[in-house]
């Protein structure tokens, strides 16, 4: 009797190359226990495409101009952007020169993560007397002020407590 060999490649043994999970051939890779939980859920984010609504509204980068708009397309991030969680994102267009000086330029996409607390210095998107802005979020001896990056264009004081943050910008999207 012969006597069979154990391990190894064997012809016709195992799944077919690239018809796994990723669909392309795999190897095996050492990675720190340490970062396995990190490298598990970039992995798996990878390999998932999601879109995100880009509504049709422009985000005033000076005078506040609201246009009430459920139009939108997605948006597909892809692999470009992993996010832990696409939900808490939003898109929104920029238009005007108000904040130049921190490189936001009309036409750029800016991605809003709406469950991020705003503190001060950050960027965030705002509602202003029904007005949609982009500005640099200042708190200071109790005084929220909505501060332009462009000297060309004045703050916004809200003495009366009538802003509705919408979210801090996480990422400037500028194409080409």
């Amino acid at each position: 009797m012969k006597k069979m060999k154990r391990g190894g490649a064997r012809p016709g043994a195992g799944r077919p190359s690239g018809q796994g999970r990723y669909g392309e051939p795999t190897r095996i890779m050492r990675v720190p226990v340490s970062m396995m939980d990190t490298v598990k859920d970039m992995m798996e984010s990878k390999t998932k495409d999601f879109a995100l609504p880009l509504f049709d509204m422009k985000v005033e980068a000076g005078v506040p101009n609201f246009t009430d708009s459920d139009n939108y397309e997605l948006y597909n991030l892809g692999e470009k952007f992993m996010m832990s969680n696409p939900d808490d994102h939003f898109l929104v267009k920029v238009s005007g020169y108000s904040m130049k000086d921190a490189g936001i330029l009309p036409d750029d996409i800016l991605l809003v993560n709406k469950s991020k607390e705003a503190r001060d210095g950050d960027i965030i998107i705002a509602s202003v007397d029904n007005g949609a802005v982009v500005k640099r979020l200042s708190q200071k001896n109790g005084i929220t002020k909505l501060v332009s990056e462009n000297e060309d264009y004045p703050d916004i004081e809200d003495e009366e407590q009538n802003l509705y943050f919408w979210g801090v910008v996480a990422k400037v999207i500028r194409e080409y």
